[in-house]
């Protein structure tokens, strides 16, 4: 049992990453999505991968999967039918929220409709004060009484959600724990075991999140695991987290909330193994599906993490990778708008029917479509098994554009992948520019099936010094699964200045770490490879807002963390109050498992490679005649000049006309503007 495997569902192909601990040898394969069933695609790739590679069902270690389930529960609105309870006189917190608009300036502007209906959400007499006090206690006919009311609602989940419960959960455990027991088959949420933060509407927004998508997260995974089962695959099977850190599915599906990043969390993982590898410690992962385009940051090695974010116009409030998604892909359509401009996406072809050029009953034209159209792909796909691009079917397809706007269809093309790449670059200025980060100062990191055809354009078209390729662009986000290590988080709020609170925070710190290590511990974790980092989240007296500080390991020096404060304070902003009096906001604890590490395979040298083949590529309006390679025949240390051509099983790396680019050691193209230089 030496193989371990990662799967990345997506929403055009499913992709799989297999790897050999002993030898270190990497296979991978794509296969198609089936949004109906995803869990046939899961079954199907773990199937086609160890025919691919020759290994047994019984050899496989473990199972990673990287999910688009709970992505896409919240995206359709098909979630579970529920209901919340919380204390009385707070049932419109969620409803409220924070009373700012959506847009500010927009008089007409609506909120986004909440997850449940404000009917469905009761309330209980019962108080918890700031402190932690019991001010009005509970009563068991109140209880009761509850659950009559939830089951005339007939709903599948009940959310518990009671004023100040992150100081003293004794009340939502108690009702969380009764109502259980009278309504045995509803899944049962308590805010304080999932967001156990200050600030009640962010608590209950992400409970109820997780409440609505649990049952349907749940489902799947029980599905999932009895469908691997029938079909003999017995390894166990652990499921990627939005913190980049990945859980047994059975723990998983108890806080399916953390699934909401799944996938485009593995490709952040990637990333920051690519940029410790390649030796550049600021990258931007690039990674364009068939369906979005997501972006995230990695700086000084490491990926960037947010505390809140909005996601489908929800607020989370959870440790997560900060990552920015847009609908932008390889399946993205083109289309004119009203008022006569090409526009493309967010819609997508998706995997039902695909690009025009798939042949599976696509007829509308896609980005993909445009760059068959253009030469950049070949007419015989290496993808999922391989199989012949239409190409007379992409033309009909752009040119139904082309007619409406008056252009060539080569030209409609150009268009077409102008205006998409237009909508990467803003998602990656918004990510750096808007920050006050120079994009000059990053490496960009293109993946994903689409990403490297698209990533020379982006990093010049942005003014970045380099673009890395790595080897296996195309399942980026699936090696980046069996790079990820068993990971739980705990953030509890603990209000105090840091100078009367830092003689407790070795006993809050040990008490923190109970919950995440026996969530570990559950999912078959191994206590001699255990990592912790601590946090606080910090901020000047009197401020609203807070910043996350790694503490340094062993003991706990107030001089040490109000420095690190004050240096991350001002490369956020620019300044700090040096002197002021910090405040803690909360303790943050990190617990990790490493996996056990796959011997690293290296990438030879190799004879000067000879093009496969010769094709017009059409760039600027110009058809180019573009020498075309395969990627394998690249060895490290070869360079040379564009156009090119760089085709491979996964994806194609188009590089520019006069882009210099070279194979590193590591096997990853690297194209860059200036002189090539070793």
């Amino acid at each position: 049992m030496n193989w371990r495997i990662g799967i990345d569902t997506g929403g055009t192909f499913t992709d799989v990453v297999a790897v050999n601990t002993s030898t270190g040898d990497l296979r991978l394969h794509k296969v198609h999505s089936t949004p109906a069933q995803p869990a046939q695609a899961v079954v199907d790739s773990v199937l086609a991968i160890t025919d691919h590679a020759g290994f047994g069902l019984g050899d496989i270690a473990l199972i990673v999967h990287g999910s688009t389930v709970a992505t896409n529960v919240v995206l359709t609105r098909t979630g579970a039918a529920m209901a919340m309870v919380t204390t009385k006189g707070f049932r419109d917190v969620l409803l409220i929220r924070r009373q700012n608009r959506p847009e500010l300036y927009n008089l007409r502007s609506r909120r986004p409709p909440a997850l449940l209906p404000r009917a469905n959400i009761l309330e209980i007499p019962e108080r918890t004060l700031s402190d932690g006090t019991i001010d009005v206690p509970l009563q068991e006919a109140d209880i009761a009484a509850l659950a009559d009311q939830i089951r005339r609602l007939n709903v599948g989940a009940v959310v518990i959600g009671l004023l100040n419960s992150y100081v003293n959960p004794a009340h939502e455990r108690a009702v969380g724990e009764r109502l259980q027991d009278l309504l045995p088959n509803v899944s049962i949420c308590l805010s304080h075991q999932i967001s156990r933060s200050q600030g009640e509407f962010e608590r209950f927004s992400t409970t109820v999140l997780n409440g609505y998508i649990q049952p349907v997260v749940s489902g799947y995974l029980g599905h999932l695991e009895e469908q691997l089962r029938v079909h003999d695959i017995t390894a166990p099977l652990f499921m990627m987290k939005s913190n980049g850190g990945v859980s047994a599915a059975s723990v998983t599906a108890t806080r399916s909330v953390e699934m909401l990043l799944s996938g485009p969390a593995g490709g952040v993982v990637a990333g920051c193994a690519l940029a410790r590898q390649h030796g550049s410690k600021h990258l931007i992962t690039a990674d364009m599906g068939g369906t979005s385009f997501d972006v995230a940051m990695i700086y000084d090695g490491a990926g960037v993490f947010t505390q809140e974010r909005m996601f489908a116009e929800q607020t989370i409030r959870l440790p997560m990778m900060d990552i920015d998604t847009i609908g932008a892909g390889g399946g993205s359509i083109g289309w004119v708008d009203a008022g006569g401009a090409l526009r493309v996406g967010p819609q997508s072809a998706g995997a039902e029917p695909g690009p025009a050029c798939y042949s599976r009953g696509g007829t509308r034209p896609t980005v993909t479509d445009a760059n068959l159209v253009l030469g950049r792909l070949a007419r015989r796909s290496a993808m999922a098994g391989g199989f012949e691009l239409d190409v007379a079917a992409a033309r009909q397809a752009v040119d139904t554009l082309a007619t409406a706007l008056g252009m060539s269809i080569e030209a409609t093309a150009e268009g077409m992948l102008h205006v998409v790449n237009a909508a990467m670059t803003s998602a990656i200025r918004r990510l750096t520019v808007e920050r006050g980060h120079d994009p000059a100062n990053f490496s960009l990191c293109p993946c994903g099936g689409a990403g490297p055809l698209h990533g020379a354009e982006l990093g010049r078209e942005i003014g970045m010094r380099e673009v890395v390729v790595p080897a296996m662009p195309g399942v980026f986000s699936a090696a980046g699964l069996l790079l990820s290590e068993l990971r739980e988080e705990q953030i509890h709020c603990r209000l105090g200045l840091l100078t009367d609170m830092l003689p407790g925070l070795p006993e809050i710190f040990d008490e923190l770490l109970q919950e995440p290590t026996s969530r570990l511990l559950a999912g078959g974790g191994a206590t001699e490879r255990m990592s912790v980092v601590r946090r606080l989240r910090l901020r000047y007296l009197g401020q609203g807002h807070d910043l996350a500080v790694n503490l340094a390991d062993g003991a706990l020096r107030q001089d040490a963390i109000e420095h690190d404060f004050h240096q991350h304070h001002r490369r956020a902003y620019g300044y700090d109050f040096e002197g002021d009096p910090v405040e803690v906001v909360a303790a943050w604890v990190s617990v990790s498992i490493g996996l056990p590490d796959a011997t690293a395979a290296t990438w030879p040298e190799k004879p000067v490679p000879l093009p496969v083949s010769r094709r017009p590529v059409i760039f600027d309006g110009t058809a180019r005649d573009t020498p075309v390679y395969e990627r394998p025949d690249l060895g490290a240390g070869y360079a040379d000049r564009g156009p090119a051509i760089i085709e491979q099983a996964d994806t194609t790396t188009v590089v520019l006309p006069d882009m210099a680019f070279r194979i590193d050691a590591g096997g990853q193209i690297i194209l860059q503007t200036g002189e090539i230089h070793a």
